[in-house]
């Protein structure tokens, strides 16, 4: 007779805070992009990682990808780590 496996509370938990997470990071990184592309550029930029080059732009995107990926990352992690498994007796 097979034997359908489901998660603890704690793993359902673990699971919700991940796709909460994910939502939050999709909806964080388009509120970014919508921003920073409304600032303008300035022309005479000597420093071409400021924050009002276009590279920095970029950068300040890419810096906060790892950051919210890092966490998505460790909740992720916890959420695998949680599943419900196969008890092969």
């Amino acid at each position: 007779m097979e034997q359908n496996n489901s998660r603890g509370l704690g793993g359902k938990l673990a699971l919700w805070a991940f796709y909460t997470f994910c939502g939050y990071f999709v909806w964080a990184m388009l509120r970014y992009l919508w921003v920073v592309s409304k600032i303008p550029s300035a022309p005479d930029m000597v420093v071409e990682g400021d924050l009002g080059s276009t590279s920095g732009k970029w950068l300040g995107a890419f810096l906060g990808f790892l950051v919210l990926g890092s966490v998505g990352g460790i909740l992720g992690a916890i959420a695998w780590y949680t599943r419900p498994r196969d008890n092969n007796e």
